[in-house]
């Protein structure tokens, strides 16, 4: 099998290379890609085509790959062209036989129509059993006995599966299809829709309501080395509104200058909620930059505004690790003395271990002697 992969791509690149970016008369272009998909029932990586399809504006909207559904007994195979189909963040969408194919089950039993619509839903299902499954689990071959009742393609013997989850006697075909479908070609495709858009492009993705085009995004900006202002502020004004996204938006923002670093991190602090709030202080904390006492100064002015002990503790945190003593930042901090009683100890004792004033001493010692038995 492997094989006659090798020796049919070899045969079909270079003519696919020759037409790699054909026009077509409905004003979108179709730009063929080489590239080596790894798939779990290869031994060895397979080179093939992957079609990129673009509009008028260059912006890729679907890809398409041709494969083969192999189903083979012993030495006995039968190749079948299929064609699948993906959106541009690697989203399977439907297959397609080549004219007059028909899937075969074990023993050349014939799909049947429902057959192929649940071949249809069963490659939609990004997490599908045979995601975790293994090819000898569902290749299991007669044994020398001659024990006609172990299916060499279904894998009922050594693999349990849902009726909904394959068609039975086809597990092969489902197996290798899915893992065409929804493997290593997702990350491929990805990765190609973001050398393909435009810069402006990319900051559209940014804003998309689908968080995928948000990491591709990303990801192709930090392959060009673009770390604008113009896109900073774009990656902000999405994650001012979905903090799931921050982790990702803290690993792109090490590579930006240390303005710009400083001033996503101010207005996560300043503009954004919660989240924003503990992952700017974390982020501040750990960061190897430099970080001026006036920048730090400014972030004590919102401790008042600090809603809950994580937010209070990590800042005074920041504040001990990095701004230690500053006379802005301990007035601004003895007014949470007053403040929930967790927050207030943990003021206390980030204000006995700074440099206090004898009136800011005299006050902190009244919270002490009225709380000594809760210290």
């Amino acid at each position: 099998m492997v094989n006659f992969f090798k020796i049919y791509f070899w045969i079909l690149i270079p003519f696919l290379l020759l037409n790699n970016s054909k026009q077509q008369q409905d004003g979108y272009k179709t730009i063929s890609h080489e590239v080596i998909i790894n798939h779990p029932g290869e031994k060895e990586p397979v080179e093939t085509i992957l079609e990129e399809i673009q509009n008028k504006n260059g912006l890729p909207i679907q890809y398409t790959m041709d494969v083969y559904s192999v189903i083979c007994l012993e030495q006995v195979c039968k190749v079948i062209p299929v064609k699948l189909y993906w959106n541009n963040i690697g989203e399977y969408q439907k297959y397609e036989l080549a004219k007059d194919a028909t899937l075969e089950k074990y023993e050349a039993d014939l799909f049947e129509p429902q057959d192929y619509i649940k071949l249809q839903s069963i490659l939609s299902n990004n997490n599908s059993p045979f995601k975790e499954v293994y090819l000898d689990e569902i290749l299991t071959v007669p044994d020398e006995h001659g024990d006609e009742d172990l299916d060499a393609v279904s894998g009922a013997t050594s693999l349990e599966l849902d009726e909904k989850d394959t068609v039975p006697g086809a597990a092969l075909t489902c197996y290798t299809l899915w893992h065409w479908a929804n493997g290593d070609v997702v990350l491929k495709i990805k990765n190609q829709t973001g050398k393909s858009v435009s810069t402006s492009q990319l900051q559209e993705f940014i804003l998309d309501k689908n968080n995928t085009y948000f990491k591709i995004a990303i990801n192709e900006f930090q392959n060009r080395k673009e770390f604008s202002k113009p896109v900073v502020d774009t990656i902000i004004k999405k994650v001012l509104i979905d903090s799931t996204l921050l982790r990702t938006t803290l690993s792109y923002l090490k590579n930006v200058s240390p303005e710009l670093y400083f001033y996503a991190l101010n207005r996560f602090f300043f503009e954004g909620e919660k989240e924003q709030k503990l992952a700017a202080i974390q982020s501040l904390r750990q960061t190897s930059h430099s970080i001026s006492k006036d920048y730090l100064d400014k972030f004590s002015s919102k401790i008042k505004s600090l809603n809950s002990f994580q937010e209070v503790s990590l800042f005074l945190g920041l504040m001990e690790d990095k701004n230690s003593n500053s006379k802005v930042v301990i007035e601004n901090s003895m007014t949470l003395l007053d403040a929930d009683f967790l927050i207030a100890r943990r003021s206390y004792w980030f204000l006995k271990n700074q440099e206090l004033s004898n009136k800011q001493t005299n006050r902190l010692h009244a919270f002490y002697e009225k709380h000594k038995s809760r210290l």
